[in-house]
């Protein structure tokens, strides 16, 4: 990584906590140079604007998730793991991303709240990956014959995403403080599973 790369993702670093925590608008290029304790010209060797800012943290966001993503699209044994099990463990996962960054997690579960449109779109290509990623996963359960191969999976799919982002955003950024633990986010987890487990599987 060269200098100038340092020198952008410091910039990033200090961006996303204060965006994380002052919100868009309230966040000024100002701060954010105070915070970073840079120039006000080094910023702009990198950012246009504010808004160039912001969007490149939210495409930064997006090159995590698909990384995240693909990084679990194997190693399960499909043959052998309950359905209820690999249901519990693939929302636990979708959890785990917005758990591990606060930061991130606030800003992509509240970027589309009053923000303008080409915000809201960046954010949108998080949910359709993980749409597309629960389709994959009911295509499987359908396979295996653990749902009805009737059920509209893409309506199934939107809801149950759907349930994870406000799940998220509930737990991860509104009530959400220092003390929470991994057991914490199993429980909920656990809880999720049992509802649309409930609603989707077939009963043997």
């Amino acid at each position: 990584m060269t200098r100038a790369d340092d020198t952008r993702d410091k910039i990033l670093l200090h961006a996303k906590r204060l965006f994380s925590g002052k919100g868009y608008y309230a966040t000024q290029i100002s701060d954010i140079i105070e915070s970073a304790k840079i120039g006000r010209g080094t910023v702009y060797q990198y950012f246009s604007n504010k808004e160039h800012l912001f969007i490149s943290l939210l495409e930064r966001f997006l090159i995590e998730w698909e990384n995240y993503i693909n990084e679990l699209s194997v190693k399960e044994d499909l043959e052998t793991i309950s359905p209820y099990m690999y249901l519990k463990k693939r929302l636990y996962e979708a959890f785990r991303f917005f758990f591990e960054d606060r930061d991130r997690a606030n800003i992509i579960l509240r970027a589309g709240l009053g923000l303008p449109d080409h915000f809201e779109q960046k954010i949108q290509h998080f949910e359709n990956k993980l749409i597309n990623m629960i389709i994959a996963d009911l295509n499987i359960a359908v396979k295996f014959n653990n749902i009805d191969k009737q059920m509209d999976l893409n309506f199934m799919a939107n809801l149950i995403a759907g349930g994870v982002f406000r799940l998220a955003h509930y737990y991860l950024t509104i009530t959400m403080d220092d003390n929470m633990l991994i057991g914490d986010l199993e429980a909920i987890s656990d809880k999720a599973s049992n509802i649309i487990a409930h609603g989707i599987f077939n009963k043997k």
